[in-house]
């Protein structure tokens, strides 16, 4: 045999080899089981007296790149227009890939917010709800604020997390297609 045809045998070889233990590895670290369940946190709604503040979109933006911005989060981007938007990109052997994930918010009763996964892009590569969410926990420092819950393919905004000093804040109503905000702002207890 002639030393170019080893040298391609040898070559089509490393490139098996590569991709399928980068295969392999991508998809261990996909369906890893989260570590632990998420469970909502106890919040008691305060009854004290309170002031609602209703807000728009744009001056919601503001405020969040501002909190965003305080906690030191350039890894990523949140946003909100008709949806809320959260983008990013994870290095995945040496490729950036640019991941776009669209929510539909939801007020719970403790006043905290649910941002549900309602549309995904990651570069070109089709993964399951559960796995982009466990890929976000495991690869971005987010806030201790927000909680990706892989499981219902959701994030979980804490307001009580917030650090607001003296104030707690509720969410009462997130209706983004008709620009209304409003929120519950109350002495902290």
């Amino acid at each position: 045999m002639n030393r170019w045809k080893t040298a391609f045998f040898v070559l089509l070889t490393g490139v098996i080899l590569v991709t399928a233990g980068g295969w392999l590895w991508l998809n261990h670290l996909l369906s890893a089981e989260p570590e632990e369940t998420f469970t909502v946190p106890d919040r008691q709604v305060a009854e004290s007296p309170s002031l609602t503040v209703t807000s728009t979109r744009a001056d919601a933006n503001d405020w969040l790149q501002r909190e965003l911005e305080e906690e030191d989060a350039e890894e990523f981007d949140l946003y909100l227009e008709d949806a809320v938007y959260f983008t990013s990109e994870f290095r995945l052997f040496g490729i950036n890939i640019p991941v776009e994930v669209q929510f539909q918010p939801e007020v719970d009763d403790n006043g905290n917010i649910w941002l549900y996964e309602d549309g995904f892009r990651a570069g070109g590569v089709d993964l399951p709800a559960a796995q982009v969410f466990q890929l976000i926990g495991d690869s971005l420092d987010l806030p201790e604020w927000i909680e990706p819950v892989p499981e219902e393919a959701a994030l979980y905004m804490d307001l009580a997390q917030l650090d607001t000093g003296d104030t707690a804040i509720y969410a009462e109503v997130i209706d983004l297609p008709d620009d209304e905000l409003r929120f519950r702002i109350t002495p902290a207890d």
